[in-house]
């Protein structure tokens, strides 16, 4: 049975405006301590890393220019899709649990966009502080934590929507 998805109007917490406006800082940040340190970054630096965390393959500094860009496309892709959780396909949707499910996509939506932006912003850190020579390969608990941290949430998420 497909149940009728209404468009509803689900205000984002505060506490997701505030993780908004925390992941924007860092972002912006991690973009202009980037281009603060164009003109030291060599030729050649990190373009991807094994599972180990260290560099296998080492490419021109102008693609530490595509992180950002995927970044800003994600990040902005995701907000659009937050903005509209009727447009989400959903487990167990039934017509007493239409608004419950829309505020869990919302917040759902929310941390993953977050997440993910704090996943490429760490990498793009990372990245320059290799082609800088302070650090020798990506430090593997926090990526991992990160990493941890978004398919943690996903988990519970549809561990929430489960048991609606």
């Amino acid at each position: 049975m497909q149940v009728e998805k209404p468009k509803l109007d689900i205000p984002r917490s505060s506490v997701g405006k505030a993780f908004d406006v925390l992941v924007i800082a860092l972002f912006a940040a991690c973009l202009t301590h980037l281009f603060l340190q164009w003109n030291e970054l060599p030729d050649q630096i990190p373009a991807h890393f094994g599972a180990n965390g260290e560099v296998d393959r080492y490419g021109s500094k102008f693609e530490l220019l595509l992180l950002p860009i995927i970044g800003i496309f994600l990040w902005v892709g995701l907000f659009m899709l937050e903005k509209y959780p009727h447009t989400y396909n959903y487990i167990n949707l039934r017509p007493d649990n239409i608004e419950t499910q829309y505020r869990y996509g919302v917040v759902f939506m929310n941390v993953t966009k977050n997440i993910s932006t704090l996943l490429i912003i760490y990498i793009m850190w990372q990245m320059n502080l290799i082609a800088l020579g302070q650090a020798e390969s990506l430090n593997m608990p926090i990526f991992v934590s990160i990493m941890v941290l978004l398919f943690a949430s996903i988990g519970y998420y549809f561990y929430r929507v489960m048991k609606l």
